[in-house]
């Protein structure tokens, strides 16, 4: 037999412009949430009479986790959560993990270029986006060099997600610093569920980009011990006329075992390698930024025990994550500061290890109160000659410390509180809380109020960075030419959010989850220039540092729609009205108007079935982008044809209508269709 699926292994996806005012919410907001609260009590007495239809439909809902670490019904979240299941995954037919969260009201999806996808979620994307914290089976996958998350060359197979839980908004009470603007968990499956062979060949002919995608899993089960290992490889050209192809290789392998009859033990490996174009041509102008192909490799560990008692849960984890990165070059004579001829050698590789020792206790107090805390050691190392200036390993550690209690203190009322205190060697200790009320009508109805605040830590090339090239000059000779410098005096930024939110799960076989939500974002890291006087002959030049500054207050509406009343036929759809203000015009260019998105999946028969999806997002510069990018419009389509249980035929066409632009104005997705045969044994 296979190992139990116990209900805490949720964790592992098993169960199954008047912005605020002085820190207050706007009056605007304030009447809307008095009009929420005096509508729903008067809910007309037939919605009640279907209630016992409803709960039977959703008695099998899927609980999440990620938002308080303790287990809970949707309707009970103390925070907006979307959750991109697996039949989600499948009829979206993307190949790109981060594209599945074009489907998650509110969330922006970009490719800086073909093989580097952007995520973030209402705007301030960048290449390097660090305001959402990413976990993989609650293993942070934050790159500590630059930061950011490595989409493409993350050591996951998109074959292997069971689901994804979406926290839309501030996280770090649960999560700590960079669970900032959200947070997103990529939940795999266990071993046990995946017995047997399962495969996959993704092809397109003559189509740019040119794909070519592999997939193999093997598992298997012995006593008490289920294990499985995955395979694959993703491969393509990247957009039409830029550098930017990619070729990744990737391996998995996971172990789960039953090692008493409460206890339970959770192994995962993974290694990726990749090889991806970097750089511009000559003719674009750029002298330094030139033609080349950039290695990497990513592997993690991730160790983690589990008890389960009759009121209580134990979980320990250890988790290890690296990336090493090898791309140097020698770009050729430029020009400099108005000096010819000038040369030097760059050197971007980097290694960044991050471990992380973590302790998770849940106690179920009494019927009415139930307590969640905890705490882990983590230690960030960086080596980088480009970012540190030297050869050696740069450590930071951080210590954090969290609680929460969820109290049922009357019938239709529950209350959430919790608090994160992090201590790291860049920052001082600070504290990130969160307050939920949460008032059911009935088992179909939640009306949530929430109040949280969180902070996004300074990564060590800000605070501590140097960046400096040697350049030989003709005539004058080898000179010293700094370009960065870190500010120890750098603080984090931080956010006060506000929500109200709505979610109901209807008779028709809706679910809705409808919020309000103001907040705003101070101390802003932002890049500015200090002058440094580096002698004759180049004088004095800009060298750009790290500094705090600017304001961004966002307020707007955010609605999730949800439909599967039969297995034959499921909607998602999303919807996002943002209103923002910011200090500094660039921020303001990168939050949108409107983001939007529909989903569509309709099993015909047995043998046929067919999807779809559209999205738009509203024009937007992001921040590292040279241009501004117009409306998007995207159509994607899908049809499935299941032979039997071991060959199922898809074909699948992404960007069916006008070409479009994507973070850069030379980066046009045009129409791409590719086949793709599956199969198990």
């Amino acid at each position: 037999m296979g190992i139990p699926k116990p209900d805490i292994l949720l964790e592992q996806g098993i169960a199954d412009k008047q912005f605020l005012d002085n820190g207050e919410p706007s009056l605007r907001l304030i009447l809307k949430v008095c009009l929420l609260a005096l509508i729903f009590p008067q809910l007309p007495a037939q919605a009640q009479s279907d209630a016992t239809a409803v709960d039977d439909f959703f008695a099998d809902s899927p609980l999440i986790l990620t938002v308080s670490r303790m287990a809970k019904p949707l309707l009970e979240s103390p925070a907006s959560v979307s959750v991109i299941d697996r039949q989600m995954i499948a009829a979206s037919g993307v190949r790109d993990i981060a594209e599945l969260f074009r489907l998650v009201p509110g969330f922006l999806v970009g490719f800086h270029n073909g093989n580097t996808p952007v995520v973030t979620y209402h705007g301030l994307g960048r290449e390097f986006s660090n305001q959402i914290q990413v976990l993989i089976d609650g293993r942070s996958v934050f790159i500590p060099s630059f930061g950011g998350v490595p989409w493409s060359n993350l050591p996951l197979l998109i074959e292997d997600i069971e689901r994804i839980e979406v926290i839309r908004g501030p996280n770090a009470v649960t999560y700590g610093a960079n669970a900032f603007l959200a947070t997103i968990n990529i939940i795999t499956r266990h071993a046990a569920e995946d017995i047997g062979t399962q495969y996959s060949v993704t092809a397109s002919d003559n189509a740019s980009p040119d794909i070519e995608d592999l997939y193999l899993r093997i598992g298997n089960h012995h006593g008490d011990v289920d294990w499985r290992l995955s395979l694959g490889s993703v491969n393509d050209d990247g957009f039409v006329g830029i550098n930017d192809s990619r070729r990744i290789a990737k391996a998995n392998f996971r172990i789960d075992l039953l090692a008493r009859s409460n206890q339970f033990w959770t192994l995962q490996l993974g290694t990726s390698d990749s090889t991806a174009g970097r750089g511009f041509p000559p003719s674009s102008g750029s002298v330094t930024d030139i033609e080349r192909s950039e290695e990497a490799s990513n592997s993690y560990l991730n160790l983690q025990w589990e008890a389960v008692w009759d009121s209580s849960t134990s979980i320990a984890r250890l988790t290890h994550t690296r990336q090493e990165v090898t791309d140097h070059f020698d770009p050729g004579p430029f020009t400099f500061n108005g000096f010819p001829g000038v040369t030097t050698f760059i050197d971007f590789d980097r290694i960044s290890d991050r471990t992380d020792l973590e302790f998770i206790q849940t106690d179920d107090v009494s019927n009415s109160v139930r307590l969640v805390y905890g705490g882990s050691i983590r230690r960030d190392k960086v080596k980088s000659i480009f970012l540190l200036n030297d050869d050696r390993f740069h450590e930071v550690d951080t210590r954090r410390l969290f609680g929460g209690i969820e109290w049922r203190f009357a019938e239709n009322w529950l209350l959430d509180l919790g608090v994160m205190l992090e201590d790291s060697d860049l920052t001082s200790l600070e504290d990130s809380p969160r307050v939920s009320l949460i008032r059911k009508f009935g088992k179909r109805h939640a009306l949530r109020f929430v109040a949280s605040a969180a902070r996004r830590n300074p990564i060590l090339y800000e605070y501590d960075g140097e960046t400096e090239f040697s350049a030989d000059i003709p005539l004058v000779g080898t000179v010293i030419v700094p370009t960065w410098v870190g500010n120890n005096n750098i603080e984090p930024e931080d956010i006060e959010s506000f929500e109200i939110g709505l979610r109901s799960q209807l008779a028709s076989g809706f679910e809705t989850d409808i919020k309000l939500f103001s907040y705003e974002i101070r101390n802003h890291i932002v890049s500015a220039q200090v002058a440094v006087d580096l002698g004759p002959p180049l004088g004095v030049i800009d060298v750009d540092t790290s500094t705090n500054g600017e304001t961004t207050q966002v307020e707007g509406l955010e609605v999730g729609v949800a439909y599967a009343a039969n297995a034959q036929l499921g909607i998602n759809a999303g919807f996002s009205l943002l209103d923002a203000e910011s200090s500094l015009d660039r921020f303001e260019e990168s939050i949108p108007d409107y983001i939007a998105s529909i989903s569509a999946q309709y099993q015909i028969n047995q043998k046929h079935e067919v999807s779809g999806a559209f999205y738009y997002l509203d024009d937007i510069t992001w921040l590292d982008s040279s241009s501004a990018i117009p409306i998007a419009r995207r159509l994607d389509l899908r049809y499935a044809y299941h032979l039997n249980n071991q060959l199922n035929i898809e074909i699948i066409g992404q960007n069916l209508l006008e070409d479009y632009a994507d973070y850069e104005t030379e980066n046009v997705h045009d129409q791409v269709i590719y086949l793709r045969l599956s199969g198990g044994f």
